[in-house]
């Protein structure tokens, strides 16, 4: 008899390690998390779009760059950006492995960039002499990773961090476009003359699956 009980906390305790075991941790137990609340919240499938994400919410993205890659993205903020009559949104998330920023924009139709990389004005090639130049003649050219961008537009902008338009940091930009029209390099300066560059690709809408619009 006592065997017999021996040999049953055995069976027990192995059975209940296994399924710990099965249980998911860190980033992957929070997704799931999040998809459950949010289908336990009374959204509309309609609701479910990029559009409607906000700081909290989770999305997926499938097919990103030249090997396709796909990942999670637990959106950290949402910010405004505003050009004399047009805005458009930024949403800033992260993956498990890096930072992941999304700029949307209605222009008839939803259009939709990701940047993936942050850089340094050193790693284009390109002076605050040359940006200057560029701005004057409105034309010019840079290559990155063995591939050349154009000169596309240049004007000031204004962003309002997480949305509140009563407070507003202006800066200035630059924006360049290879000859496909597949990859761009973004350039930003801000008032206390630091400068961002951003590497961003098109995406689209069927390419982001949304699992929850907010925390």
């Amino acid at each position: 008899m006592t065997g017999t009980i021996i040999i049953l906390l055995i069976v027990c305790g192995v059975f209940f390690y296994m399924m710990k075991k099965k249980r998911p941790e860190g980033a992957e137990k929070e997704k799931e998390q999040l998809i459950s609340d949010s289908a336990a919240r009374p959204y509309a499938k309609d609701d479910l779009r990029i559009e409607n994400v906000t700081a909290g919410g989770l999305i997926h993205i499938s097919g990103i760059g030249a090997n396709l890659n796909e990942f999670d993205v637990k959106i950290l903020a949402k910010h405004l950006y505003r050009e004399g009559s047009s805005s458009w949104y930024e949403l800033e998330g992260e993956s498990t492995e890096a930072k992941v920023w999304i700029d949307l924009e209605e222009d008839d139709e939803l259009v939709l960039n990701i940047t993936l990389k942050k850089m340094k004005l050193r790693d284009i090639g390109l002076s605050k002499e040359d940006l200057e130049r560029i701005d004057n003649t409105e034309e010019g050219e840079l290559t990155y990773e063995g591939e050349t961008y154009y000169y596309e537009d240049s004007d000031e902008a204004v962003f309002h961090k997480y949305g509140d338009e009563s407070n507003g940091e202006p800066f200035y930009y630059w924006d360049f476009e290879n000859e496909a029209g597949d990859k761009f390099i973004g350039i930003e300066k801000w008032e206390d003359g630091t400068y961002d560059v951003a590497y961003s690709e098109p995406i689209q809408s069927h390419q982001v699956t949304v699992f929850s619009l907010t925390s």
